[in-house]
C-alpha cells in the first residue's frame, strides 16, 4: 500500500545513530531505525524539500514524485 507522507520527527542518539518516524494522511505512522548519517541525511533532505513524499508500506521505501531533469529549486526572493 502507498501511503501519503504528511509529517515527521527526528530523534538522534548518543550513539551516533538516528530515528525518523514519518506520519501518513491516514493519522498512521512507521518508522526508520538506526540510521547512520548518510542515510539519515538523504531521508531528511527529501522529507524536507520534495512535496509530495510517498511511502510504500511493508518495503518501507521512501519516495518522491518524478521531476524535471535540471529543473533545480526555485529561488526566494530574500535571497
Amino acid at each position: 500500500m502507498i501511503k501519503t507522507i504528511k509529517e515527521y520527527s527526528v530523534f538522534h542518539y548518543t550513539n551516533g545513530t538516528t530515528r525518523i518516524n514519518v506520519y501518513f494522511s491516514d493519522d498512521t505512522w512507521d518508522y526508520y531505525t538506526d540510521l547512520d548519517s548518510t542515510r539519515a541525511i538523504l531521508l531528511l533532505d527529501i522529507l524536507r524539500n520534495e512535496k509530495p513524499v510517498k511511502w510504500t508500506e511493508g518495503a518501507k521505501t521512501l519516495w518522491a514524485g518524478r521531476e524535471p531533469v535540471g529543473e533545480g529549486e526555485k529561488k526566494s526572493i530574500f535571497g
